[in-house]
């Protein structure tokens, strides 16, 4: 296959030692096994660029017997990529000029290598170009190794400010595309085990839209495994030198996607985990593709270095985000601190200012003085420059007072239509307040006033409705000189300063209008009526003020009920027969008091549906017991004749103290309306399915006409006008409504006025299986030897919490005492104390607000904090126990609660 003029690499090596004396240079079969033992390429290309002599190593690179290469022109044996590149060094060198240089040549056969080429012409006698010798070594390994430290360079480089986890992903994989890999992707583990695309790159941009299709669509399932599963699941990297799209990608049931997976046309691969500190982050992907390169084991190498970086680059990233979030968190608490001091510093201010003003209010008798102390203190207190107090008159509003404005602002205003389009007398009209928060609102609003009444100094302004009785009479105006949020603490604060000039202008006014107190009363009493009318009808407004009452009930009763048992004390002490028999009849009456505040209570919760039942499997014959010890002391100061017969072993399925209070009422109803002397029975046994339960009286009796609605509230002042027997009316009412939240039912039977009365209860028998109740409360005695504690009691009611103070020292325990929120947080500070006893309803800063603050700072956080409070329903106490407190309870306190109390927070102290 050679050409005639074309000599082989032998015959051109023999040719290097001519001239010289035999055996003095190598024979030319010498010189070819030198040549064919040398790992670079050597070869002889004629004028026409055809091979007219290579050596041994063309066999391995290319993988054909030399002897098939020998007259194929180098186009033909490189590839037409290789040849590209090398044609204009191959022009040069038959050109004359010698040749050295180094590329990247993806070949025909062994796809791409860096290699060292050497081109050196031949020349004739006559000096032309015959042809050139090639020495081609391939450095493949060398510029790998080149690119992965420059890589690894880079790396570091370009992820050490990068604060983001997809930035770190990305940047890595745009840097990988550039030097090492033809695509490189970043994969991560679905909570349910399924592998997605996070980030991929490719080298040609020609891919990028396959690619970018490929992070949309891309989800692999859990199943079946693939090495792309066992790198994410913790396990070493993986080399894949020879790979397909769904190998690495893994089976989808889209068609599209594998389409687009095998579109990258997938060669070799590299995958190793991205670790974090407890569990990999991710796996990275270095694969090939057009290049046709084949990753080593040095490769893998490499990429796990590679990946190391990577992870070290996102837990920094993850440390600054910490240390980030911790500065950002410290900076928010000392923020809300800096506002927490800020705002008790201006409830502090406000609180004295109203103070001063409503003590000021009290002082003035008549309209006039009333006015000229709102205007002149009201400004003062609330920061404005000017204000003015308007009273109606008819259909129109007067002046009574005004400063800071002009003589003609004042000739203006002092008498204005209540019909006027005008900021003051829409809060007139509607009742409610106007906040105009800038110039700009103001004339979006009122553009009328704004452009022709509104003085230049006004910046923003409010009108306050003064509301009696639900009724406007009269308007607070204030003027500020600069642009006011108004937010709703501001609000709150200005607000009260008008309610205190509205109860002072009223108080006022009944004084100035002494002679008309008869008409007065009168129309009171026909407002009342209908007010009564409207309630009535209105059963949830009813509710809500019968909640109220007896919240407001509970405040006196709590002094007088610790001061009771204070008494019992120092009488347990003293021995003292008279006074105790007194004071057993004071607790007595008392103890009715407090019966009928929660019976109100009670029938407030059951008409809103705001009672839960604690259902057990009840003896009925045990709260038929408790509730005869209940009404005992009444049934002997009654001196009625008892006659009881229970039968054993009925149970149902109920509430035991709800059960106990249908029979004490029901007893309780039966004692108060039979004349002294008279029987009271009691029967309960199961009949037909059910518990019944019969009370019967000699008593009184009931007229037909008012028998169907007995069970009605407040029908006790229907049958009786004297109310000897005492009592609300509503005792019967709670049986009915309690027997039916326990699936039940009641009727009342009577022969008429004189004939005494029978009222049943039929509730449902229990099944066998019904769960057991729940353990009753640890008492005080339980823990008598707690030890002493420090309280503070934070109280606006002086009596009970003095009471409270006593009970308390009398066991021991060191105490404190606060009236308000800012005193409480000042004392809270001061003593440390280890329980807190704090009242929801302070004035100024509720209780919710005071313990937020307590539990907002370091030392009192630690303390056990109790709410005390009238109100004691359940989204109360859910109420309660969200703002912070540790427990709640409902005014009257009893000493035994007190002391439980105290005994759980010296357990926790």
């Amino acid at each position: 296959m050679h050409r005639p003029d074309a000599p082989s690499v032998a015959r051109t090596g023999a040719g290097l030692g001519t001239g010289g004396p035999p055996g003095s240079a190598l024979e030319p079969e010498h010189l070819q096994l030198a040549f064919d033992a040398l790992p670079v390429l050597i070869s002889y290309i004629d004028g026409d660029q055809r091979y007219s002599a290579v050596n041994r190593a063309y066999e391995r690179w290319f993988g054909e017997e030399r002897g098939a290469l020998v007259g194929r022109h180098v186009r033909e044996v490189l590839g037409d990529a290789a040849y590209a590149v090398v044609a204009p060094r191959i022009a040069a060198a038959l050109a004359g000029a010698p040749q050295d240089f180094e590329s990247r040549l993806v070949y025909r056969v062994g796809g791409a290598r860096y290699v060292r080429v050497q081109y050196i012409p031949r020349l004739g006698p006559t000096g032309e170009v015959r042809g050139f010798f090639t020495v081609v070594s391939d450095i493949t390994e060398q510029k790998r190794a080149e690119e992965a430290r420059r890589l690894l360079a880079d790396a570091a480089a370009l992820l050490d400010p990068v604060l983001d986890r997809d930035a770190i992903y990305r940047n890595i994989a745009d840097l990988a595309v550039a030097s090492v890999a033809d695509w490189c992707a970043v994969h991560t583990l679905d909570p349910d085990g399924a592998i997605r695309l996070q980030v991929i790159a490719h080298a040609d941009p020609a891919k990028a839209e396959i690619a970018a299709r490929l992070v949309q669509r891309s989800k692999i399932p859990p199943e079946p495994w693939t090495p792309l599963h066992e790198v994410l699941h913790g396990g070493l990297g993986r080399l894949l030198s020879d790979i397909s799209g769904d190998l690495l990608v893994g089976p989808t049931p889209e068609a599209e996607h594998l389409a687009v997976a095998r579109a990258l046309h997938h060669r070799s691969a590299v995958m190793v985990p991205i670790r974090g500190e407890e569990h990999v982050l991710a796996a990275l992907t270095l694969a090939s593709a057009e290049s046709g390169r084949t990753y080593d084991a040095a490769d893998l190498a490499f990429a796990d270095e590679l990946s190391q970086r990577v992870g070290l680059a996102v837990q920094r990233m993850r440390l600054y985000d910490m240390a980030r979030d911790a500065e950002a968190e410290a900076r928010r608490r000392f923020l809300a601190e800096q506002e927490a001091r800020r705002a008790a510093e201006r409830a502090a201010n406000r609180m004295a200012g109203l103070q001063h003003l409503t003590a000021a209010l009290a002082d003035a008798l008549t309209s006039d003085a009333v006015a000229e102390v709102a205007v002149d203190q009201g400004i003062a207190a609330a920061g404005a420059y000017g204000g003015a107090l308007l009273v109606a008159d008819g259909d129109t509003l007067e002046c009574l007072k005004a400063a800071g404005y002009g003589p003609d602002v004042l000739d203006r205003y002092r008498r204005i239509p209540v019909a006027a389009d005008l900021p003051v007398t829409e809060a007139m009209r509607t009742g409610a307040p106007v906040w105009l928060r800038s110039r700009k609102e103001s004339a979006a609003r009122y553009p009328a006033f704004a452009a022709g009444e509104l003085t230049p100094t006004t910046a923003s302004l409010c009108c306050l409705p003064l509301i009696v009785q639900d009724r406007p009479i009269g308007v607070l105006g204030l003027s500020f000189p600069e642009p006011r949020a108004f937010d709703q603490e501001e609000q709150e604060f200005l607000l009260a300063i008008s309610r205190q000039c509205a109860q002072a202008i009223e108080r006022a006014r009944l004084h100035e209008e002494r002679a008309a107190i008869i008409e007065r009363e009168r129309r009171v009493a026909l407002e009342n009526a209908r007010l009564y009318r409207e309630a009535y009808e209105a059963d949830r407004g009813k509710d809500e003020f019968i909640a109220m009452l007896s919240h407001e009930l509970r405040n006196p009763l709590a002094p007088i009920t610790t001061g009771l048992e204070l008494l019992h004390m120092n009488m347990s002490e003293r021995g003292d027969r008279d006074d105790s028999q007194i004071l057993a009849t004071i607790e007595r009456q008392v103890k009715t008091i407090v019966r009928l505040v929660d019976d109100l209570l009670d029938v407030s919760r059951i008409t809103r549906g705001k009672i839960e039942l604690k259902r057990e499997r009840l003896d009925i014959g045990s709260a038929v017991s408790a509730a005869l010890d209940s009404v005992r002391p009444l049934l002997q100061q009654r001196g009625h004749e008892l006659r009881v017969s229970v039968e054993p072993g009925v149970f149902v399925h109920g509430d035991r103290v709800r059960v106990e209070q249908i029979v004490v009422n029901l007893l309780n109803n039966a004692i108060k309306y039979t004349n002294p002397g008279g029987r009271v029975s009691l029967t309960c046994k199961a009949s037909g399915g059910e518990a019944w339960l019969e009370v019967r009286d000699t008593g009184v009796g009931i007229s037909a006409e008012l028998l169907p609605r007995v069970f009605e509230p407040f029908m006790q002042a229907r049958r009786t006008l004297d109310r000897a027997q005492g009592g609300l009316g509503i005792g019967l009412t709670l049986v009915k409504r309690l027997t039916e939240l326990h699936g039940g039912r009641v009727r009342a039977m009577s022969d008429g006025p004189g004939e005494g009365t029978a009222i049943s209860v039929w509730l449902p028998l229990a099944a066998a299986s019904a769960e057991p109740g729940a353990p009753a409360p640890l008492s005080a005695e339980a823990f008598a030897g707690a030890r002493a504690l420090r309280v503070l009691l934070v109280d606006d009611n002086v009596d009970a919490a003095d009471g409270l103070r006593r009970i308390l020292q009398l066991h021991g325990h060191t105490v404190a005492m606060a009236h308000d929120g800012p005193a409480a947080l000042e004392a809270a500070r001061a003593s440390k104390p280890d329980l807190i006893l704090l009242d929801i309803g302070l004035p100024g800063m509720d209780g919710y607000e005071v313990v937020r603050l307590l539990r907002a700072e370091p030392e009192p956080k630690r303390a056990y904090i109790a709410a005390v409070s009238g109100y004691g329903q359940d989204q109360d106490r859910r109420r309660s126990r969200e703002a912070g407190f540790d427990a709640h309870l409902t005014k009257p306190v009893v000493a035994e609660q007190l002391l439980d109390l105290v005994a759980k927070a010296a357990r926790q102290a």
